[in-house]
């Protein structure tokens, strides 16, 4: 399984808009061929920071998602955000 995690900064005028954006291309994602799941989370202590989790059973359904609109709408949100998002890949074995 890979994992890939974005952590987003928001400017605190953008947090609802960030929010709901997140939501709504989580929801799609998880319908995508490989996703097992997509998750968003809010910082406890900083609740500008979000993040979104998602887990797919193979590198080759991540690279084919990182190709699609969806991503490029998860990109396109940054100009509610304070800084480049910072993405984390991983591998579960």
């Amino acid at each position: 399984m890979v994992i890939v995690t974005f952590k987003l900064y928001g400017k605190p005028e953008s947090r609802l808009e960030i929010r709901q954006s997140l939501n709504g291309i989580a929801g799609k994602v998880k319908k995508l061929d490989g996703c097992n799941d997509t998750e968003i989370y809010q910082d406890i202590d900083d609740k500008d920071t979000f993040f979104m989790v998602e887990k797919w059973d193979k590198q080759r359904q991540l690279d084919d998602h990182m190709k699609t609109s969806l991503f490029s709408a998860l990109l396109g949100i940054r100009v509610l955000l304070t800084k480049k998002p910072k993405i984390m890949f991983m591998k579960e074995d």
